[in-house]
């Protein structure tokens, strides 16, 4: 017992001397950025080195507080043109999240000591508010339009803004049904971003059964020349599309596509055959069971069609429903006698509890009595 807690002593005491040690390197570090004219932010656990200007009062802040430094010439020391927009921008802002700045400010290119920087995006889509992002990492809802969303994918790729692509996903998923049958969605999405579609719309439960095989199919619609599919079936298998589609959804694909399904192996299908072959059961089991249902309301039918079946009473001679016949028929049919609360009725004048009425075949017994007498 003394010897564990001696080890224990001295696992806390080594490694609170490794911390101590990472912390003392870590100051001295900054102590040498600081010397030779650099400075050190962090922003969203990122540290980013700059060059420290002291006479210029500006600091690196997130969210919606680095919206105000946003195309404002005051502190910005470069001018990009965005196609034909001119823009104010500011260095440690464009390194965060894009790794196209991170590589061309950070690298040896000509561009690092230009003030007037233009760069040719590969769509003409609205560029305000991808600077709005890269500044705060906040995504503007125009970006994910259904007009706006692929201008939104390809600027952003180019860009390597690997935060807005991922919510730019996360929006395809939950509208592929009216983004995935545009003919852009062939021409500029390849299937790194396909992935994320799949991954994405799986872990936010955006898809139905069978979704997942309906984007796979529309993305790859064109055969290349040797009708070869690696990155198709890469999906269909990796993303295992075919484990909780439908029947109708591989109909549909079958149709669709038919020599994409052809190039998969036997062992694909395996899990199609399974669920088919419990699909059938369980339809075999509702039959049954509905069938039963039906056996018993078919019977039910016949009952109440039975009793409401009218019947000629032998003494009022008015035809009454079969199942009013175990009730107070009489006081209905206005024959002669008398009912009294927990006694009965009688239709001869004579109390009998609980009478059942006129009988429809024969009279009564004390019904017969009372009549013989009478005449």
């Amino acid at each position: 017992m003394e010897n564990f807690s001696l080890s224990r002593q001295n696992e806390d005491f080594y490694g609170g001397r490794i911390v101590n040690e990472m912390k003392d390197g870590l100051n001295n570090l900054i102590l040498q950025l600081t010397s030779i004219g650099l400075s050190v932010h962090v922003l969203q656990n990122r540290a980013v080195v700059t060059e420290r200007k002291e006479h210029r009062a500006f600091k690196v802040v997130d969210g919606e507080a680095a919206l105000q430094f946003v195309n404002q010439p005051q502190h910005a020391d470069k001018i990009i043109c965005f196609n034909s927009e001119r823009f104010y921008c500011h260095t440690e802002y464009l390194v965060l999240r894009s790794q196209y700045f991170r590589a061309l400010f950070n690298g040896v290119y000509r561009e690092t000591s230009m003030d007037v920087i233009s760069i040719h995006l590969p769509a003409a889509g609205n560029v305000e508010p991808i600077l709005h992002f890269l500044y705060s990492g906040i995504a503007d809802g125009a970006l994910f339009e259904p007009s706006e969303i692929f201008n939104t994918i390809q600027n952003a790729s180019f860009l390597g803004v690997d935060e807005l692509l991922e919510q730019a996903a996360a929006h395809f998923a939950t509208m592929w049904k009216v983004l995935a049958v545009s003919p852009l969605f062939r021409s500029i999405i390849d299937s790194k971003f396909v992935d994320l579609i799949l991954e994405l719309g799986t872990k936010n439960d955006s898809f139905e059964d069978g979704n997942k095989l309906r984007i796979v199919v529309l993305w790859d619609e064109e055969e290349d020349q040797e009708g070869n599919f690696p990155e198709s079936n890469r999906l269909l298998m990796e993303h295992r599309c075919l484990e909780k589609a439908k029947i109708s959804d591989l109909e549909w694909a079958l149709d669709k596509k038919p020599r994409l399904f052809s190039s998969l192996e036997q062992s694909a299908f395996r899990v199609v055959y399974k669920r088919a072959i419990q699909d059938s059961a369980r339809v075999h089991e509702k039959v049954r069971v509905h069938e039963d249902k039906i056996k018993a309301l078919s019977q039910c039918v016949r009952t109440l069609t039975r009793q409401l079946e009218e019947v000629r009473c032998n003494r009022c001679q008015l035809f009454l429903p079969r199942a009013a016949l175990k009730s107070r028929t009489c006081i209905v049919s206005r024959h002669f006698g008398k009912y009294k609360v927990n006694q009965g009725w009688s239709c001869c004048g004579q109390l009998i509890k609980r009478s059942r009425g006129c009988k429809p075949v024969s009279l009564s017994k004390h019904c017969v009595d009372f009549y013989s007498r009478s005449r």
